[in-house]
C-alpha cells in the first residue's frame, strides 16, 4: 500500500513538473500539456485500482468468514477493473522517449506493471490454494453438499482459466517495454502446462465417475441423491471441456504441442472440429479406434458368436412353435360348435401367431443382452404420435372391433351396406371387401359401416318369396287359387313349413291380384322366384285364366249443330247439340305388364 501511494505521489510531482516555469518551461505546448494531464490521470486511476487491491488482501489475513466472502467479492471486482483498465497504460507507454517527462513516464508504467504482475501471480496462486482446501473437504461429505462443492470447485477453476488468459495478455504488453520477460514467460508456461495436464485428468476422473453412477442407478434406480450427484457431475464435466479448450488455445498462442488434449476433447466431447485440422489428432484417434476395434473383437467375437447363434436358434424356434400353434387354433376352430364369423377366425389364428413370434423375439433380444426398456418407451412414443395421424383408421379398426364381436354379416353373405349391394368376399379389422352382382369389386371402410344401415339379406337359412299376379275380374278366383296352390305343392325347392301363401290380396283398377309367398332355403330364393313365375304364366294360358294389362275408359262428347231450316228430330229442341259417346280403351305398351 505504501508503495502504491509513493507511485501516486510521484505522478503528482511528475504532473507539477510538467506545468509551465517547471524544470521542463521550455515544452509548455497545448499538446504536450494535455497529454501529461492524460497520462496522469489514466495512470493514477490505475494506481488506485492496484492500490484498492492490495488494502483488500491485507484485510482477508484477519477477516472473519462473512467478512471475508465480501472482501472476496471486492478483490473479484477490483480484478476486473485493473484487467479493464491496464491496456490504456499500454497505450500511454512513449515507444521512442524525446525528453526526460517520457523517460519518467517509461519508468511509472515500468513499475506499475512490475507491481501488477505480483499482484496478478499471488491472486492465481490464491485460486489455486482455495481449488486444493475445497478438494479436502469432499472426504466424508453427504452426496447433496459434495456435488454443490464440486460444482464451486469448477467455479473456481474457470476463473482461474480467466486469470492465466489474462497473464498472457498481459505478458504480451509488456514485450514494447524493453522487459526482460524470460522468468515472467517459463513461469506463466509453466501454469498453463500444470493447468492443462491437471484438467485433462479432471475430465478423465468425471467420465469415470459419470459411468460408476450410472450403474449404481441401475441397482437403485430412483435415488435421488445420486441422480443429483449424476447431474451435477456431468455439469463439471462440460465446464472441465470448456476450461481445458480455452487452455488449449492458450497453448497454441505459446507454439506448445496440444495434440493430446486435442484428442482427449475429441474423444469425450465428440466434438470432431476440435481436431479437424490437426493431422497427428486425427492419426492418433484412427490407431486408437483401430487398436480399440482388435482388442473388442479378440475379447468379444466368441461371446457374440455365441450370442447370435442363440438368438438365431430362439427365433426358428420360436417361428415353428408359432405355426404350429397357428394350425392347432385354426383346426379348434373349425371343429367348434359355436357360429364364429370367419374375421373372428382370421384375426384370432392371426394373433396367436404373432403373439408367439413376439415373445419368441423379445427373448432373443434379451440373450443378446439388448435393454428393451427404452425400445418399448419409444414404442409407446411413436404409438402416441401415430395415434393422432392415423384417427380414422383407428376409427376403422375401431368398427372392425364392433362387427368383429357382433357379426351383423361374414364372408360369402349377400349384404346391402352403405348402398352397395353384393355378396362379402374378404372381411379384416379395416375394411370389408364387397363383389357386386356384376362382378365389380368394391372397399367399404368398417367405420362407414358401422355408421349406416346394415342389410343382410343371406344371414337366415329360410327366406320367404313374395311375389304378386294379377288376373281380370272375369276370370274365376278358386280356379286361379287352385292354380297358384298346384304350382306351389308341386315344386321340389318350396319348403311344406312354415307353410306357403296364396290370398286374394287386392281389387285393382285393371285386375284382382293375388299375393303368393313360398318359404324356401336362402339359397334356392332366385331359383324358386324364377320357376313359379314361369309355371304361372304358362298355366294361366294353358287353362284360360288372362293377366289384365292396364286399361282406361275415355269417354268423348262432341257437339253437332243443325243445319238450317233442318227439321230437328222428334222430341228434341231446336238448335239442341246432338251428344255421341265413344268409348276408347288404351292399350298397354310391352312394359306394362307386372
Amino acid at each position: 500500500m505504501k508503495s502504491a501511494l509513493s507511485f501516486a505521489t510521484f505522478l503528482l510531482v511528475l504532473w507539477a513538473a510538467s506545468l509551465p516555469g517547471g524544470s521542463q518551461a521550455g515544452e509548455t505546448q497545448d499538446d504536450s500539456i494535455l497529454a501529461s494531464e492524460n497520462s496522469f490521470q489514466a495512470l493514477t486511476k490505475i494506481s488506485q485500482i492496484v492500490s484498492d487491491y492490495q488494502r483488500h488482501r491485507s484485510l482477508l489475513a484477519n477477516a472473519s468468514a462473512e467478512d471475508s466472502l465480501v472482501l472476496t467479492l471486492q478483490i473479484d471486482a477490483v480484478i476486473k477493473q485493473f484487467i479493464a483498465e491496464m491496456p490504456q497504460a499500454a497505450a500511454l507507454y512513449p515507444t521512442e522517449p524525446s525528453n526526460a517527462r517520457d523517460h519518467d513516464l517509461q519508468r511509472q508504467i515500468k513499475e506499475l506493471y512490475a507491481n501488477v504482475n505480483v499482484s496478478l501471480w499471488e491472486l492465481i496462486a490464491t485460486k489455486r490454494q482455495a481449488i486444493d482446501r475445497d478438494r479436502a473437504k469432499r472426504i466424508g461429505m453427504a452426496t447433496t453438499d459434495r456435488g454443490r462443492l464440486e460444482y464451486h470447485i469448477s467455479s473456481l477453476s474457470t476463473q482461474l482459466n480467466e486469470l492465466t488468459s489474462y497473464a498472457a495478455e498481459h505478458i504480451a504488453a509488456q514485450q514494447i517495454m524493453d522487459t526482460d520477460l524470460g522468468e515472467l514467460t517459463a513461469k506463466y508456461e509453466h501454469l498453463l502446462l500444470n493447468r492443462a495436464d491437471e484438467t485433462a485428468g479432471r475430465i478423465l476422473l468425471s467420465g469415470e465417475r459419470i459411468a460408476a453412477l450410472q450403474e449404481q442407478l441401475k441397482l437403485q434406480a430412483g435415488d435421488a441423491d445420486l441422480t443429483l450427484l449424476l447431474s451435477t457431475t456431468r455439469k463439471i464435466l462440460d465446464r472441465n471441456i470448456d476450461n481445458l479448450s480455452q487452455l488449449v488455445d492458450l497453448l497454441d498462442a505459446e507454439e506448445i504441442e496440444t495434440s493430446e488434449y486435442r484428442t482427449l476433447l475429441v474423444t469425450v466431447s465428440l466434438d470432431i472440429a476440435a481436431g479437424l485440422l490437426d493431422t497427428q489428432v486425427i492419426s492418433t484417434l484412427t490407431r486408437r479406434a483401430w487398436q480399440n476395434l482388435l482388442s473388442w473383437i479378440s475379447t468379444n467375437v466368441t461371446t457374440y458368436l455365441l450370442k447370435l447363434l442363440v438368438f438365431l436358434v430362439i427365433v426358428l424356434s420360436g417361428r415353428l412353435l408359432a405355426k404350429l400353434v397357428r394350425k392347432a387354433v385354426q383346426k379348434s376352430l373349425d371343429r367348434a360348435s359355436t357360429n364364429i364369423s370367419q374375421l373372428l377366425k382370421r384375426t384370432l389364428v392371426s394373433t396367436a401367431y404373432n403373439l408367439v413370434m413376439s415373445l419368441t423375439v423379445v427373448t432373443a433380444l434379451t440373450q443378446m443382452g439388448f435393454d428393451l426398456g427404452p425400445l418399448l418407451a419409444g414404442f409407446g412414443v411413436v404409438g402416441f404420435i401415430l395415434g393422432f395421424a392415423m384417427q380414422d383408421t383407428l376409427s376403422n379398426f375401431a368398427s372392425g372391433l364392433m362387427i368383429l364381436f357382433y357379426r351383423p354379416y361374414d364372408v360369402g353373405d349377400l349384404v346391402d351396406i352403405s348402398g352397395v349391394f353384393g355378396k362379402v368376399e374378404h372381411m379384416s379389422l379395416v375394411s370389408t371387401s364387397i363383389l357386386t352382382l356384376d362382378n365389380q369389386k368394391l372397399i367399404v371402410p368398417n367405420s362407414k359401416i358401422w355408421g349406416d344401415v346394415i342389410k343382410n339379406v343371406t344371414d337366415q337359412n329360410v327366406r320367404r318369396v313374395d311375389m304378386v299376379f294379377g288376373i281380370s275380374y272375369s276370370d274365376d278366383i278358386p280356379q286361379v287359387e287352385s292354380i297358384l296352390e298346384d304350382i306351389l305343392s308341386k315344386h321340389d325347392m318350396v319348403l311344406d313349413n312354415p307353410e306357403s301363401m296364396v290370398k286374394l290380396h287386392k281389387l285393382n283398377d285393371s285386375s284382382v291380384d293375388f299375393i303368393v309367398r313360398p318359404w324356401v332355403k336362402t339359397k334356392d330364393y332366385w331359383d324358386v322366384y324364377w320357376d313359379v313365375t314361369r309355371e304361372v304364366k304358362m298355366r294361366f294360358d294353358a287353362e284360360n285364366v288372362s293377366i289384365p294389362f292396364p286399361q282406361q275408359d275415355v269417354h268423348i262428347q262432341t257437339m253437332v249443330q243443325p243445319l238450317p231450316h233442318a227439321a230437328t228430330p222428334e222430341g228434341t229442341a231446336p238448335n239442341t247439340p246432338h251428344t255421341k259417346e265413344t268409348q276408347v280403351t288404351e292399350a298397354p305398351t310391352a312394359d306394362a305388364e307386372d
